[in-house]
């Protein structure tokens, strides 16, 4: 079975699991928040919204903007003191992913710290622009394709009482592009993502 299909059975096992465990009483609120991610091919920045039909469980929809890094770029000065990258890929991922996460400990823990999983998967954008223009000039023909991408893990909420709390995660996350960019055309590994969670009312 291919690893794309056998991530999509099992999000929907987990979503339905989860839907199929929540008692009759429910609260609902909705929050919302930013978060910043370590990557293993680079680093992201966005923001999440999420809609929570109980204490325990949460559909997010998680929005990102993701920078590649390269091992092999390194930089050097020339002789005018100026920077000089070499190897360098001027790639980047524009992420949309809808889950849900599920914490199913939350009568037996500590009010203020919850752990659960969480599982996504949407749509990513790949923005590949020339590596040897400035800034500004790069942007000018981009190069896009598009790949479903997965990505599970644990997450961790440390409630701070007012109305907010911090979020922690870490995960694998999976893309294949149907085409070599930059050199691969698979993006994998475990990432990091920290964020702040406000309540939306």
């Amino acid at each position: 079975m291919k690893p794309i299909r056998f991530l999509a059975i099992l999000l929907s096992l987990s979503l339905f699991t989860a839907l199929h465990a929540q008692p009759l009483e429910t609260v609902r609120f909705n929050t919302m928040g930013l978060d910043m991610e370590l990557l293993s091919y680079g680093g992201s920045f966005g923001g999440f919204y999420s809609f929570h039909p109980s204490e325990a469980l949460s559909f997010d929809v998680e929005m990102d903007w993701s920078l590649v890094e390269n091992n092999d770029t390194f930089t050097y000065y020339n002789y005018y003191s100026q920077p000089v990258s070499l190897n360098s890929r001027n790639l980047s991922f524009v992420k949309i992913l809808p889950g849900a996460t599920w914490f199913p400990f939350i009568d037996s823990m500590h009010p203020s710290m919850q752990v659960g999983g969480f599982a996504c998967a949407g749509p990513v954008w790949a923005l590949n622009t020339d590596d040897n223009e400035k800034l500004f000039e790069r942007w000018q023909d981009v190069e896009t394709s598009l790949a479903p991408m997965f990505r599970a893990g644990v997450h961790l909420r440390i409630l701070n009482g007012q109305g907010a709390s911090y979020n922690f995660r870490l995960g694998y996350d999976y893309m294949s592009f149907n085409e070599v960019i930059d050199a691969q055309k698979t993006y994998q590994g475990i990432f990091f993502q920290a964020g702040m969670e406000f309540l939306h009312r």
